[in-house]
């Protein structure tokens, strides 16, 4: 800092002796007008720090929804079958999710944040989708009258018939909606979040054959008669479905 070197300057003092002009004082920041007292402008009082309100912690979940550890769905196949399946027949695929909470600090306050899945965007690998409000889920092995259930060409929700043989990745996406409430009421009601958040799965793998019969005269003598080396016929590039791979026995399906 550094004061104006000019005749009549009052030593002690940041002012000249002839009230007829103002005082100035020059520091690094440039000339700063103290007005005829000689005394510093009186600091402002400092702004109030902006209150957090629920809208605010609204937006910041949705837009950070992905980092909140939620859990998004997994692609699963009837158990047993693996993705196994049958051209022109149902295969049952389903989304395996639950509703979550977590506890996260947003914005400076610790909450619960509860996730409920309420959507599923399916894409079946083949060029099909399909948008389910359920899940879909593992068939049972007989029907409420006692009939038992055919697990590879049964119609659920989320089953889809491919029409053509392969191996076909499925993905599904979860569409979830959320709400919140401050940790330290658990007596709180939730707050829901306007919107939703999307989260995309792991893909699973559908493999897709075709079923062939014959009838026969009697029960296989050697490797070399048709139907008698193995549960499928494997043509160039095929690979052994991973139902009958490692010794596995295949469930009971209807050719």
């Amino acid at each position: 800092m550094s004061l104006l070197d000019v005749e009549g300057f009052c030593e002690g003092f940041g002012r000249y002796e002839t009230e007829d002009y103002l005082a100035i004082r020059i520091d690094e920041s440039g000339p700063t007008d103290t007005g005829n007292t000689g005394q510093p402008p009186a600091q402002q009082p400092a702004p109030e720090a902006q209150q957090v309100t629920e809208e605010d912690i609204a937006v910041e979940i949705t837009t950070g929804f992905a980092e909140l550890g939620i859990e998004p769905a997994t692609v699963e196949f009837q158990p047993d079958l693996l993705g196994f399946g049958y051209v022109d027949r149902d295969t049952n695929i389903y989304a395996e999710v639950d509703q979550q909470t977590v506890t996260e600090e947003v914005l400076g306050e610790d909450l619960e944040i509860r996730a409920t899945p309420v959507e599923y965007r399916w894409d079946y690998g083949d060029g099909a989708t399909a948008t389910t409000t359920e899940p879909g889920g593992p068939l049972p092995e007989v029907t409420s009258a006692g009939e038992p259930v055919n697990p590879t060409d049964t119609e659920t929700a989320t089953s889809h018939v491919y029409t053509e043989t392969g191996r076909f990745t499925v993905t599904v996406e979860t569409v979830f909606t959320a709400e919140f409430r401050f940790q330290d009421d658990e007596d709180e009601d939730w707050i829901e979040i306007e919107g939703t958040a999307v989260l995309e799965s792991s893909p699973g793998e559908a493999d897709i054959w075709r079923a062939s019969s014959r009838h026969v005269s009697g029960e296989c003598e050697h490797q070399d008669q048709w139907g008698c080396d193995g549960p499928v016929e494997l043509e160039d590039g095929d690979e052994l479905p991973e139902i009958f791979r490692n010794d596995r026995q295949p469930p009971h399906t209807e050719p």
